[in-house]
């Protein structure tokens, strides 16, 4: 094999293979750029895949930067004309003005802020009449919903007086005050659950001992006799029981019950502002 240095062609290839090689490794360093470029492997075929990878970029770079260029000048095209139209504007608007009376100065001055107040886009007559209209509606709109809160006020007001009256009633009604010998009823009570209890317990066993015996005991009239007894004493209890449970909790001293009866209507009246802040805030939202 000849050598490059021996054959003019192949030193001629040489040389432009490595030039062609600088510009790979060239545009390989600006896209991994900061990075290093990855190892790869270094033959024609490669070199020939990566050379028109790198002219399609360079290409698609250059047709970029002309379109931005393009843009550019477009803009910078646009600007000029809407300040040249601006200019032109404020000045034939200033000789508008300039050649007004004060009677027309002072029609313009009220039509501007006709048009201001009324949100206006522009100050044609059927625009500021549209806008007349819709400020209207919404007058109207606005007039309905106050009616409307105010009706609901003087609901929850009439509600409020009907809670209040409840409340002095349960204040000063007898038949809502504690009973005086309370801490002897409770106990009575107790003494009296207990008793029965004790008695269904009793009759159960019985009706039990009936069952296992029914040849040589009572007649069946007389079973069923019993069993409405012992029905009859477990309501007794279970109503027993069930009044027992509503003076549970409470003190067994007649101040402390009366206490406790005021704290409950403080609850009361918590519960009912909640409720009516709830309503409220409902309301509203609706």
């Amino acid at each position: 094999m000849d050598s490059p240095l021996l054959s003019p062609a192949k030193a001629r290839q040489a040389a432009i293979q490595a030039k062609d090689w600088a510009y790979v490794n060239s545009w390989l360093g600006r896209q991994y750029a900061p990075n290093p470029v990855p190892a790869f492997e270094r033959n024609e075929d490669t070199l020939r895949t990566l050379l028109a990878l790198a002219a399609a970029n360079d290409t698609a770079d250059e047709e970029a930067a002309l379109l931005h260029q393009a843009r550019e000048q477009a803009v910078q095209g646009f600007k000029a004309r809407d300040e040249a139209d601006e200019k032109q504007k404020r000045e034939i608007l200033d000789e508008l003005e300039f050649c007004l009376d004060d009677r027309g100065g002072q029609d313009l001055d009220d039509l501007a802020k006709s048009a201001a107040v009324l949100g206006a886009l522009n100050t044609e007559a059927a625009q500021l009449g549209q806008s007349v209209i819709a400020l209207t509606k919404e007058e109207f709109a606005i007039q309905d919903q106050l009616t409307k809160v105010e009706m609901l006020q003087d609901y929850l007001q009439r509600e409020l007086e009907t809670l209040r009256q409840q409340l002095d009633e349960l204040k000063s009604n007898p038949a809502y005050e504690v009973p005086a010998n309370l801490p002897e009823m409770t106990v009575e009570w107790t003494k009296g659950t207990k008793t029965l209890a004790a008695k269904v317990g009793e009759y159960q066993d019985r009706i039990t001992a009936l069952k296992r015996n029914q040849s040589k005991g009572p007649t069946l009239e007389e079973v069923l006799a019993e069993e409405e007894d012992v029905k009859r004493l477990v309501n007794t209890v279970k109503n027993l029981e069930r009044r027992l449970q509503l003076f549970r909790d409470l003190p067994t001293d007649v101040q402390g019950a009366r206490a406790k009866y005021r704290e409950l209507l403080e609850e009361l009246n918590e519960l009912t502002q909640e409720r009516d802040s709830k309503l409220d805030q409902t309301i509203r939202g609706k």
